[in-house]
């Protein structure tokens, strides 16, 4: 996933102005505390996805084994979730 978000032209364009990507190892228990802190997202498997927003309120979690086609991430369901979940446009 995290290579996606940074070899897709357009998928980084969309992180890049909607999002702060925090890469947390929580695998062995590491950061147990990140993991309790935000109702424990790794309940969905590795790698998940938590959007918070501007305070650090969670807003989703998602599995992001629902972002796949096959064996690796669909650009177009990462897409659709990015857009979905990025912060508002100014009008």
């Amino acid at each position: 996933m995290s290579g996606l978000l940074k070899t897709n032209t357009e998928l980084a364009t969309i992180v890049k102005e909607n999002y702060l990507i925090v890469l947390i190892d929580v695998d062995k228990g590491h950061n147990a505390d990140v993991v309790k802190r935000y109702d424990n997202p790794t309940r969905f498997g590795l790698p998940v996805l938590v959007v918070l927003d501007t305070d650090g309120t969670p807003l989703v979690t998602q599995d992001t084994g629902k972002l796949e086609e096959g064996n690796h991430h669909d650009p177009a369901k990462v897409k659709a979730f990015l857009e979905q979940w990025r912060k508002p446009r100014k009008k």
